[in-house]
């Protein structure tokens, strides 16, 4: 029997193998019990951590609501919001109509608000930190928010969103934009109205010489047996050619633009006028059909309201490519009269809509200009009105416009009787 060694306290120790060697200790299980508290360890401190980065995120939103009391706040980890404040949730009405942005082209819109900073939020650069600053539009009633957005160093995974309403800041803009090109365009139409009557009076001059020349070989028997149809044919071009003359001096007479009663039907009647002058002898027949009798005065100024219905009218013209009609018809109601202006026309695309009296914004390419719209608008809130669009549930586009009612003496857009000719016609009910 092998013996067993006794230590220094007493205790004897077992025997090895050989009767003299300790038996060696399992430690494997002390190993998994360390390591288990080790993993346990490093998840209490990435849920501290977390918990803190929350925090700071939280006091972060804190410091920008007492900053920024009328503005949304919400928290963004992930693809969700985590905290928002009540601010927040007045503007998160899905009901309210979509967001558009208004920095990049082509982005579909977003149903709400929420849905606008998670989407944002996942553009945002992973690094931290960064931030960034965008511009949403409504659909609906041009409401304006200026979104911003914030990764903290802190915690990657998380974006803080402050969002602004800044409609009032970017309406006070586009008023003093809109004042600036009102005088701009009322230089503008002095000049052109100074040119327009030197140009005129020349041509006139001219014309006034053939017409007399015309008459005189009129008066020479021979001649006038020979030659009456090419003589009456000359007197008549330029009797014609004199009347657009007229028309022209007409249409660039501007004074002051100081509003004042205005004759609606005149003012339609010679922008179908410009309209025929310019249109294609052998293009697909437009005709413009106006219902306006009995209609009061508006307020307005004849250069500038002949140049918003000849904008309407020239749209409505290009929008039917293969012809049709132009209905303008007028109601009164209290204090204000309703004009709408339609076609037939292949309509404006849904997309567009949000665009379509902003300046420079327009669908025809190089042909067009994409101002004649946006100084409608600038026109019509200048003289107190409105203008809208809509597309029509037939077929076409409609143009809605509502004028001030004027007192005083009519100012009339005196001119000549309508040309004839193939070309688009106004023909009051």
């Amino acid at each position: 029997m092998g013996a067993r060694r006794r230590t220094r306290s007493g205790a004897r120790r077992p025997a090895g193998p050989k009767g003299n060697e300790p038996a060696p200790r399992d430690d494997s299980a002390l190993r998994r019990r360390y390591m288990d508290l080790s993993r346990k360890y490093a998840g209490v401190v990435q849920r501290l951590q977390r918990n803190v980065a929350h925090d700071l995120a939280v006091f972060r939103l804190g410091l920008w609501g007492l900053n920024v009391t009328a503005s949304g706040l919400a928290l963004v980890r992930g693809n969700q919001i985590t905290t928002r404040n009540a601010r927040w949730l007045e503007l998160d009405e899905a009901r309210t109509g979509g967001w558009i942005s208004e920095d990049q082209e082509g982005m579909a819109p977003h149903a709400d608000l929420s849905r606008l900073a998670c989407a944002e939020a996942a553009r945002l650069p992973e690094r931290a930190p960064v931030s960034a600053v965008r511009h949403f539009r409504r659909a609906r009633d041009g409401q304006v928010l200026e979104v911003r957005l914030e990764r903290p160093a802190a915690d990657r995974g998380v974006v803080l969103v402050i969002a602004h309403d800044v409609t009032d800041r970017v309406r006070a803009q586009q008023d003093l934009t809109e004042m600036r090109e009102a005088l701009l365009q009322n230089e503008h139409l002095a000049v052109l109205g100074e040119l327009a009557s030197s140009v005129a009076h020349e041509l006139g001059n001219t014309l006034r010489g053939i017409s007399a020349r015309a008459s005189v070989l009129a008066q020479t028997a021979q001649i006038a047996d020979e030659q009456r149809p090419l003589i009456a044919g000359v007197q008549e071009s330029a009797e014609a050619a004199l009347g657009s003359v007229r028309k022209l001096q007409e249409m660039v007479r501007t004074g002051r633009l100081e509003p004042g009663p205005v004759q609606l039907a005149e003012v339609v009647r010679h922008a179908a006028d410009v309209l025929q002058l310019r249109h294609r002898q052998d293009g697909p027949r437009i005709e413009v059909d106006a219902k306006l009798d009995g209609v009061p005065p508006i307020l307005g100024t004849v250069s500038e309201l002949s140049y918003l219905f000849i904008t309407l009218l020239f749209n409505a013209r290009d929008a039917m490519p293969e012809g049709g009609r132009i209905e303008v018809k007028a109601q009164s109601a209290a204090d204000r009269v309703r004009v709408t202006v339609s076609d037939e026309g292949t309509g404006i695309a849904a997309e567009h809509l949000p665009r379509l009296f902003q300046p420079f914004f327009t669908t025809k390419g190089t042909s067009g200009t994409g101002l004649g719209l946006w100084l409608a608008q600038s026109t019509m809130r200048r003289l107190g009105g409105t203008i809208v669009y809509r597309n029509r549930n037939q077929r076409g586009a409609e143009f809605e416009l509502e004028f001030i009612h004027a007192d005083g003496q009519l100012t009339r857009a005196r001119g000549p009787v309508p040309l004839s000719g193939p070309g688009p016609s106004a023909r009051p009910s």
